[in-house]
């Protein structure tokens, strides 16, 4: 009996030690913190409406560009942020300039994990339109990808209904050293940029309408810490 007994004591540590080592293993790797200054462009995932939001409220949105450390990927694209509203106003007749505060704090990490840091917003961009290049009769299979015209000479067919890349919008937002400087703080009509009165950094503004920033929408922030 004492024999057995040992057998299969020996046998539970045996295994228990490989389901250490993938637990080890599994578990996730710290990530270098972000420093301070770093700017981070990112996209809205959903509609955020002054109206209808509240205090405390999450808001997501994700990563449009990589953000390096001493010349290594820390985050990539598509890399999930997490925020939450800070503040609320609609626009009413007793109270008519509309405020709407969100203040981005967390990055989702593989498996569930999240890293926290601290921003705020420099900088609002609208979101990528849908456009028609040109307009023309559609093209059968196998055809060529022109059409007569009536002067007898041809025109090329028109490009497929796209939607901007990011990449691409994000290269012309960075296409020079801080070339924002030039612009306003926000691009989009009707909106501005203020200080909030509670410290928790930038608020969005509108004096004639209740702000509503549609998902799809480009935020700049500045990284101000990192935990």
């Amino acid at each position: 009996m004492a024999l057995r007994h040992w057998l299969v004591l020996g046998g539970l540590l045996v295994l228990r030690v490989p389901a250490q080592e993938q637990r080890a293993q599994q578990a996730p790797t710290p990530t270098t913190p972000m420093e301070p200054g770093t700017l981070l462009y990112v996209e809205l995932s959903k509609t955020v409406d002054a109206k209808k939001a509240r205090p405390g409220d999450v808001v997501k949105a994700q990563l449009m560009t990589d953000v390096l450390s001493h010349g290594k990927i820390l985050y990539r694209h598509d890399t999930k942020l997490i925020g939450h509203v800070s503040e609320a106003q609609p626009h009413t007749k007793e109270a008519p300039e509309s405020r709407l505060g969100i203040v981005f704090d967390k990055v989702l990490l593989k498996g569930g994990e999240e890293a926290a840091f601290s921003s705020v917003i420099i900088a609002l961009r609208p979101g990528p339109r849908l456009q028609i290049t040109s307009m023309g009769p559609p093209v059968s299979p196998g055809s060529a990808a022109s059409y007569p015209i009536p002067n007898g000479s041809s025109a090329p067919m028109p490009d497929s209904t796209r939607r901007d890349s990011p990449t691409r919008s994000v290269r012309q937002m960075t296409r020079s050293p801080r070339a924002n400087q030039d612009l306003a703080p926000s691009d989009i009509e009707g909106l501005s940029l203020e200080q909030s009165g509670n410290g928790s950094g930038r608020v969005v503004i509108s004096p004639k309408q209740t702000v509503k920033l549609e998902s799809g929408v480009r935020l700049e922030l500045r990284v101000v810490s990192s935990k």
